[in-house]
């Protein structure tokens, strides 16, 4: 079954049209405005993270600079190795390494050399927390929060085989304290050791820097707090241990250990990338810097939400900029395509409004539309109008008189009938000698002929009608006396309505001459009636009704008549039903009403109507 496609309107096909261009336009421009934006926001984020992360390399550099500078005074001051050879000289008194009962004491005003020179290269304002020599003759000097002289096996201490395994370098651990030691608790430190020799280039002991660990690491501390957006800052060796922060989670290792299993080339001069945060189920932006002072990894991670935040917003401001661009466009174009559009409904509106009166007044509506196509097509239409006029009235004039001479035609084949009927009636009165009803039926005659022969018009009021079918039933019971019977009801409402003339009379005419042929009485009824927005006028009689064969001839003729539209020749026999049938045909055309059918036990009734108002 093929499917009939419902035909779409131009108005809506312009609007789809204008509205599609304006949205893919508008979804094209959108698209790469956002991508050349987001990328600048990606960039200008990958630049703030890497800026950040060499800030923080440069501020941790600084501090272990700091504590590499002061090893590195210590380690070449002539003075402190002098003083260091005088500590392994046995009976010496003033420099001799104090006894075990001395072992942590502070120092002697006598022991104050060594001591001064190690305040004097540490500096007056302490840039370090403390400074250690460790000698290899089992003394510890130490200088800052512990001043103080000790007994110490470097050979035990954790950091001494990284130190003895290259001794031109520098060695940085962490180290924490118990509670007590400098007047901190648990204080945790960043050491920086070296190997020193004496003048002669022999092994005397390792020198350890320290600085507190809030100390090196302050400014990781603080830009973590102004930074709020940064996920997570790791500074860890290429071996994979963490030093910041100190008391890092296993899932800080994991991250560590997935950062060490990168490719090489994805860390290329410090580039961010991304990397899976198992925590938070999102990528985090990933930026890693190398200190080459330290050795350490700087890795500073910012979660992809928070670095695609602006982002973000720029999108949400972005789509609502851009939804209520395309709205205003969308109704612009509506507007547009209803503003070319408009005229075109009022031209339709003025063509499906043309009717019998729009065309006998010749009445057309200006369209001003203001387009010059449309006011074109509309004078084309104004002089079609014209034309249609003037062809219409020539054609209804000719109409109006080929419906008059038909309908002239029409009624003056009646004439010939009612004259022949009436002769025949007065035959018929003389024959029996009824002289004073012949003088009578000749009077009424007199009137019937002046009402059939009067030509004002061809239709008269349906009272005017009964007044004539009166004075002819009055004519029949001067032939007829009591044996024949009259009845009319005529409701009021119905009685000014126009018919057409000499139309009631022919169907009580044919009546009573088939009624009269059975046993009187004979019985003639005239009702009106309202039904169906139609006047009706039923003639019934009680005479034998009609054949089966004369109802065929009937209806044949009606039939042959409508095919071949050709009005029957004129004859005095068989022509008033079809007369009656044709006047009211050209009068109300489908709006007629004709019906002939015989009563259940004796007569017939034939019914004529048409509408109330009749154009």
């Amino acid at each position: 079954m093929k499917l009939i496609r419902k035909p779409r309107s131009i108005r809506s096909i312009l609007f789809l049209t204008y509205s599609s261009i304006i949205v893919i336009g508008i979804a094209i421009l959108f698209a790469l405005f956002y991508a050349w934006s987001s990328g600048l926001l990606k960039t200008q984020a990958f630049n703030s993270i890497s800026e950040l992360s060499s800030t923080l390399q440069t501020q941790l550099d600084l501090e272990i600079q700091k504590l590499d500078s002061v090893s590195v005074s210590i380690l070449y001051s002539n003075l402190i190795t002098d003083r260091i050879s005088a500590y392994e000289t046995p009976g010496t008194d003033n420099l001799n390494p104090l006894s075990s009962e001395q072992s942590g004491s502070r120092y002697n005003k006598t022991d104050t050399a060594l001591y001064d020179i190690l305040v004097a290269l540490v500096g007056p304002s302490y840039p370090v927390q403390q400074v250690y020599l460790h000698l290899f003759s089992g003394i510890s000097i130490g200088v800052g929060f512990d001043n103080s002289q000790k007994k110490s096996d470097v050979a035990n201490q954790p950091w001494y085989t990284a130190v003895e395994r290259d001794k031109r370098t520098k060695v940085i651990t962490l180290s924490k304290t118990g509670d007590g030691v400098l007047g901190l608790k648990n204080n945790v430190s960043v050491s920086l050791l070296r190997h020193f020799s004496d003048k002669f280039n022999a092994p005397k002991g390792i020198v350890e820097v320290r600085q507190s660990y809030s100390k090196v690491f302050s400014g990781v501390i603080r830009q973590t707090k102004e930074n709020p957006s940064l996920e997570q800052v790791l500074i860890y060796t290429n071996e994979g241990e963490i030093v910041y922060p100190y008391e890092y989670t296993e899932q800080d290792k994991q991250i560590v250990d997935q950062i060490l299993r990168l490719p090489p080339d994805s860390l290329i001069a410090g580039q961010p990338t991304f990397i899976s945060n198992s925590l938070t189920s999102d990528k985090d932006l990933l930026t890693i810097k190398h200190s080459d002072l330290t050795n350490w990894n700087i890795a500073v991670m910012i979660s992809n939400k928070n670095l695609l935040s602006p982002l973000n917003r720029f999108t949400k401001i972005a789509i609502l900029a851009t939804l209520i661009l395309l709205i205003f466009l969308i109704v612009l174009s509506f507007v547009a395509s209803k503003r070319i559009t408009r005229p075109l409904s009022s031209l339709n509106k003025t063509i499906k409004s043309i009717s019998l009166e729009s065309l006998v007044t010749g009445t057309t509506a200006e369209l001003n539309s203001g387009l010059n196509e449309w006011d074109r097509l509309n004078a084309s239409f104004v002089k079609m109008n014209g034309r249609l006029k003037e062809s219409f009235d020539q054609l209804l004039l000719s109409r109006t008189h080929e419906m008059q001479a038909k309908m002239t035609a029409l009624q003056s084949q009646m004439n010939p009938h009612f004259l022949y009927n009436s002769l025949a009636t007065i035959s018929a009165m003389a024959y029996e000698q009824l002289n004073e009803q012949i003088i009578a039926l000749c009077d009424n005659l007199s009137d019937m002929m002046r009402y059939i022969s009067a030509d004002e018009s061809s239709l008269v009021d349906i009272q005017t009608e009964i007044n004539y079918t009166e004075m002819y039933l009055n004519c029949m019971k001067l032939r007829y006396g009591d044996m024949l019977a009259c009845s009319i009801v005529l409701p009021t409402s119905i009685q000014s309505i126009q018919i057409p003339k000499i139309i009631i009379q022919p169907l009580v005419e044919n009546a009573i001459k088939y009624g009269t042929k059975t046993s009187p009485p004979w019985e003639i009824s005239i009702r009106g009636t309202v039904a169906d927005r139609r006047w009706l006028i039923e003639v019934t009689d009680n005479g034998p009704g009609f054949n089966d064969q004369e109802l065929t001839r009937f209806y044949a003729q009606v039939e042959e008549m409508e095919r071949s539209q050709v009005l029957p020749a004129l004859k005095l026999h068989g022509m008033g039903l079809l007369n009656i049938y044709i006047r009211l045909n050209l009068q109300y055309g489908n709006q007629m009403y004709f019906q002939i059918r015989n009563l259940p036990d004796r007569g017939a009734v034939v019914t004529i109507g048409g509408p109330l108002h009749s154009k």
